[in-house]
């Protein structure tokens, strides 16, 4: 895990989504992050060691197709997905750990200087992020996912996931990877459409982009959000203490 300091920073993004507003202070406590996302092999060590249930991944069609519990093979440093925010929740407390809230995310992805991107301001390319690429868009039309648009840059060597920390130069001020691309990532928080509205907890908050996503969503403020039951190849997670 990563210490990341306490301290008070700008939460949102005024040229970003609605639900980015409105910009306010946001004070966040010292706390450990991991440096990575949880990996299939760490979950699986959970499962055999009877704290954590097997993710019910066995669908052959729609985004569950993509989940790298059904293909461990090949795929142990991958991070693991299509876990439901329950199933994320509870892997973190089997190991002590807790779910970030979107605020410790948020300013683990832009801390020192409030940067765009976790890396910095530069735009995103192969060198930084796992993002979909022209191989990614043809894996996902044979799967039956027409229509999806390749990153404005060359692909990288993953036209699914990548291994955790294959992209170095995306990592952090404090030394996180992965906080953009590859998977979204469940947060503890529940969402609201925007930050002075009410949060319902029957949501929960997502956080840095998807490597089927538009780059646009490896912007730091970025948010998306999914009920806590739900099971997809695009979400994974990370823990806190």
């Amino acid at each position: 895990m990563v210490r990341i300091v306490g301290g008070t920073f700008q939460m949102g993004s005024e040229d970003g989504l609605a639900d980015a507003k409105p910009v306010h202070p946001e004070e966040v406590q010292a706390f450990l992050l991991d440096r990575t996302e949880v990996t299939v092999a760490a979950y699986a060590r959970c499962v055999r060691e009877g704290r954590c249930g097997e993710p019910a991944a066995n669908a052959a069609t729609g985004f569950q197709q993509f989940c790298n519990w059904k293909h461990p093979e090949g795929r142990e440093t991958h991070p693991v997905n299509c876990v439901t925010w329950l199933e994320a929740d509870a892997y973190c407390r089997a190991m002590g750990k807790r779910l970030p809230t979107e605020a410790e995310w948020e300013y683990a992805a832009r801390r020192p200087d409030g940067r765009t991107y976790p890396w910095g301001e530069a735009a995103p390319d192969a060198r930084r992020a796992n993002a979909c690429g022209e191989g990614c868009v043809q894996n996902g039309k044979a799967k039956g996912f027409d229509g999806w648009k390749a990153a404005p840059f060359p692909d990288d060597a993953y036209p699914e996931t990548a291994p955790v920390g294959s992209f170095p130069e995306g990592q952090s001020a404090d030394g996180v990877m992965d906080l953009a691309g590859n998977v979204w990532e469940w947060t503890a928080s529940g969402y609201a459409a925007t930050y002075d509205g009410v949060r319902d907890e029957g949501l929960r908050v997502n956080r840095g982009g998807g490597g089927r996503d538009d780059v646009s969503t490896f912007r730091a403020a970025t948010r998306s959000k999914n009920r806590p039951e739900t099971r997809t190849g695009g979400i994974g997670f990370r823990c806190a203490r």
